[in-house]
């Protein structure tokens, strides 16, 4: 994957992944159970395009690296790379990459009745409520982390 930084801020980097060429890896359509996997070579059916996969809408998508660790209970911990869709809608539950006050910030969304909620996704941090005295804005719905297991 050919990415290329498209705007630094603070100590984010974003990245397009618009002209990213991901060559397709082999992809075993058996499913494999978390034990000791066997030879699958007579599964190999098909090529698996990860741009394909993980990218839905190609303009509107982009990557940015994560520095904090408000969100370790859902999968996101710094230094991962989120792969963030702007033409998504947040819907109640999702995980955003929002604007708040100036600041980027990662939370999940949380719709009461006569509020909005940014909801952290560990108990070190308190949740904000969104007032509308706050400069708030939602700039993409998180649909993948990619992060290293080793």
């Amino acid at each position: 994957m050919r990415n290329y930084s498209v705007h630094k801020h603070k100590e984010l980097l974003f990245y397009s992944v618009k002209d990213s060429n991901w060559n397709s890896v082999p992809f075993y359509e058996a499913s494999v159970s978390a034990g000791f996997p066997s030879p699958a070579e007579d599964f190999m059916d098909l090529e698996l395009n990860l741009q394909d996969y993980l990218i839905q809408h190609p303009s509107a998508t982009f990557c940015v690296r994560v520095t904090g660790d408000s969100m370790i209970k859902a999968g996101i911990s710094s230094g991962d790379v989120m792969i963030v869709d702007r033409s998504l809608e947040p819907k109640d539950g999702s995980i955003v990459l929002a604007v708040l006050n100036g600041e980027f910030t990662v939370k999940r969304i949380k719709k009461n009745k006569d509020q909005l909620l940014l909801i952290p996704e560990n108990t070190k941090f308190d949740p904000i409520v969104v007032s509308e005295e706050m400069d708030f804005k939602v700039w993409g719905v998180v649909t993948h982390v990619v992060h290293q297991l080793i």
